[in-house]
């Protein structure tokens, strides 16, 4: 059985809803933001400005409790579609209205308006598809539930 590659990053749980979704926090200190006080032996991000945390929901298909860190994954699948509907689709777009624009009226400045016209038309198409897909294929999952918190030498707590 083949095993989906995933981008993965590390968050804690800061809450857990009722109806199965947990809120999770990324990025409150040090690289994956477990730890409530920074230390020596703290892992640091020093290849960026500090960050404003990012808080998200994600389904509880593990069952984390308040306070877990817990890995966080988006398939690498769905990367690959956003990049595709972000710069390929306007593209076609552009390509495909400057094209039609130049048959039909044969004429350069039509070729540019028609190009524009096409920009637009691929954009808004792509801001169509990102909010179709935001809660599917691009919605983030659950891996796994570490069980200390990385760099702290924390035990999980029960």
């Amino acid at each position: 059985m083949s095993k989906k590659h995933m981008t993965e990053t590390l968050a804690v749980v800061t809450s857990v809803a009722a109806d199965g979704t947990a809120i999770c926090t990324q990025g409150l200190n040090g690289i994956c933001g477990a730890c409530t006080d920074r230390n020596s032996s703290c892992p640091e991000d020093n290849s960026s400005p500090p960050k404003q945390p990012v808080v998200f929901s994600v389904p509880n298909s593990l069952n984390a409790r308040v306070n877990d860190v817990v890995r966080i994954g988006i398939p690498d699948s769905s990367i690959m579609i956003s990049v595709l509907i972000a710069y390929v689709v306007p593209l076609l777009g552009l390509i495909s209205g400057a094209a039609l624009f130049e048959l039909m009226f044969k004429n350069d400045f039509a070729g540019i308006g028609g190009a524009f016209l096409g920009l637009t038309f691929g954009f808004c198409l792509a801001v169509f598809l990102s909010r179709v897909f935001v809660k599917t294929i691009w919605a983030p999952r659950m891996v796994g539930v570490l069980p200390t918190v990385p760099g702290c030498g924390t035990e999980r707590k029960s």
